[in-house]
């Protein structure tokens, strides 16, 4: 492994959860600004099917695609840091797992802005574009670790 870049690999995989619970924290402020402050605490699964038809259409439509890329980055979260960690111990570069490790984050940057904003299906498809190409990182990042361990590198 390269020493003299520093692999921030593992860092990423808190950074891939941090960005996982953001849509989560934009929907609960949003809805408690649209309800006046009505969200539960106690009930939060809930939360969402009670407030429908309490606040406006687009505010809960909205709130709901949040709420589903959070799910989203949440189920794909275990196969990033399972990339980022076998990439690290296979001793794939630290150039290269760090060039991985900011296009899966850009991307699921981009995809959450896109399911949270866009309405219309047409251009839905730009949103399950990106989330293929965020998906194609860690599954390529296993492979290559896959093959430098079989490879005995």
């Amino acid at each position: 492994m390269d020493k003299s870049t520093p692999n921030y690999a593992l860092h990423s995989i808190i950074a891939a959860y941090g960005l996982a619970l953001a849509p989560g924290y934009y929907t609960t402020l949003r809805m408690m600004v649209a309800t006046g402050g009505k969200w539960s605490f106690s009930m939060p699964r809930t939360n969402m099917e009670a407030m429908k038809g309490k606040v406006p259409a687009r505010v809960w439509n909205s709130c709901y695609r949040a709420q589903c890329a959070h799910i989203n980055a949440l189920e794909g979260f275990p196969l990033f840091a399972a990339a980022m960690i076998a990439g690290t111990f296979a001793g794939i570069p630290s150039e290269d797992l760090n060039r991985s490790a900011a296009q899966y984050l850009g991307l699921r940057v981009l995809y959450t802005g896109l399911y949270i904003g866009i309405e219309n299906n047409l251009l839905a498809l730009a949103r399950s574009g990106s989330w293929a190409l965020g998906l194609a990182i860690p599954i390529m990042t296993l492979w290559r670790a896959g093959e430098m361990v079989s490879a005995g590198l």
